[in-house]
């Protein structure tokens, strides 16, 4: 097997990392480590590395989720052992000590594919040196950014490291590195389908410069079947995984709000057996006071989306589901459906645009404006 340069930097940069480096520079992806989050931190942190000028500082990507959470990306483990880097090549978070090395040594933090690091990641604020996402900016780091702050209402994040690759290093874009990007991008934008309202010109742009460096036989819709498969390949995941597999979670003063996606219709996994006792338990495990739960299903280029709210505390609930119902002209356009579930309100998604990227700032809006 030809050892490529992303892998050959991936292998060196594990053997550096166990001297306990003086100066480490780490790219970190976010919390849902979809594979959006997880390529752009892989690319980016390699770019930095090939750019950098002092041989003794590490540059390591990291995927922020613990090491036991990797199998539950699916797409994304198929797609990073599809161009050879398997999991012992890669950084999780629960590897590395951050806090410490902030302590014992120089620590530059660059954010990739979100802006806003968790409340309990709040002390390494001072440490972020730049940020590179694609979703509207909620707001501005409370410390300074030395590097700056790029944010773009592109369709992946992926698209903005091609062009940040393109820009200071292009070399890099070899068969290997430039699949990663163009494969997730596809992901990203439902294969560049206008009817989904994801993709942007910019999109369409980096996949153009990302095409003549693969082989001539590829084929964007089998790429998009192959990764789209890999993501609702959940055979193998509990309830309780599937709602760990891909989460986003908002908090405000005593409440903490779980956002999960899962790779199908809401409907379909609420009719799981014993869904409800595993929602109530899930709940209580991650001390969320409310989990909103965000389905889809794709055919061909047809999109449908459903959104469930599950809370054991009725008023939490309502008043959460009357928001979202009201919020903005009703921007998700929410039709109900039944559900046995104690505790859910489920409802079909209309406005099947109306990603994460909209829901989630709808709820912290609910966080800040109700007083509970």
């Amino acid at each position: 097997m030809e050892m490529f340069p992303l892998l050959r930097y991936l292998n060196a940069t594990r053997e550096t990392l166990e001297s306990q480096p003086a100066r480490l520079h780490v790219v970190l992806g976010n919390e849902a480590c979809d594979l959006d989050s997880a390529v752009s931190a892989l690319v980016y942190a390699f770019l930095l590395y090939s750019l950098r000028k002092d041989s003794t500082e590490v540059v390591l990507p990291v995927l922020n989720i613990p090491k036991r959470d990797y199998p539950l990306k699916t797409e994304v483990v198929f797609w990073l052992e599809k161009h050879n880097i398997l999991p012992e090549m890669l950084f999780f978070r629960d590897e590395v000590d951050l806090q410490h090395q902030r302590e014992t040594g120089e620590l530059q933090l660059t954010l990739v594919d979100h802006h806003q690091l968790a409340p309990s990641d709040s002390f390494l604020d001072a440490s972020v040196v730049f940020i590179l996402d694609h979703r509207k900016l909620e707001r501005h780091p409370q410390s300074a950014v030395p590097g700056g702050i790029v944010v773009e209402m592109v369709g992946s994040c992926c698209t903005l490291v091609t062009e940040q690759v393109l820009a200071r290093n292009p070399a890099l874009l070899d068969s290997v590195t430039a699949s990663l990007l163009y494969g997730t991008i596809i992901l990203d934008t439902v294969n560049l389908n206008e009817a989904a309202k994801r993709v942007t010109p910019k999109d369409v742009d980096m996949i153009g410069r990302l095409q003549p460096l693969l082989s001539s036989s590829i084929n964007r819709s089998e790429i998009f079947q192959q990764l789209t498969n890999a993501k609702a390949n959940v055979s193998g995941l509990t309830s309780d995984q599937l709602l760990r597999k891909d989460v986003k979670v908002t908090s405000a003063g005593d409440l903490k709000v779980g956002v999960a996606s899962v790779p199908m219709m809401v409907k379909e996994y609420l009719q799981r057996p014993e869904v409800g006792e595993t929602l109530s338990e899930h709940c209580s495990s991650e001390d969320y006071s409310v989990l909103v739960i965000m389905g889809i299903s794709i055919t061909g280029e047809v999109v449908h989306r459903d959104i469930a709210i599950y809370s054991p505390q009725d008023h939490l609930r309502n008043q959460l589901v009357v928001y979202l119902r009201d919020a903005q002209g009703e921007v998700l356009q929410l039709l109900p459906f039944d559900s046995d579930i104690v505790g859910c309100s489920a409802f079909l998604q209309r406005n099947i645009a109306a990603s994460r990227k909209v829901v989630l700032p709808l709820i912290k809006e609910w966080l800040a404006k109700e007083n509970f």
